[in-house]
């Protein structure tokens, strides 16, 4: 119930005020996706960093597998 003496926003006013919120909701969560996004990707960097390392090994146990001479016991 209003107050007698209390104005009511005109809804105009309301309906800014409303958007003004939405839009400040809508940027906190935009700033936050890229966070997000940014620390997903440094991450997926140190993935394909690690995989990398994995082949370049994988290579040099081969390449020795098959260099000539005896195993070592």
């Amino acid at each position: 119930m209003t107050r007698p003496d209390a104005q009511e926003p005109d809804p105009g006013t309301w309906l800014l005020n409303k958007t003004d919120a939405r839009e400040r909701a809508l940027t906190g969560q935009i700033e936050q996706t890229l966070v997000d996004i940014d620390g997903m990707t440094a991450h997926l960097g140190e993935l394909h960093e690690a995989i990398e390392h994995l082949r370049i090994t994988r290579k040099t146990l081969l390449s020795l597998a098959e260099e000539p001479g005896p195993c070592p016991s």
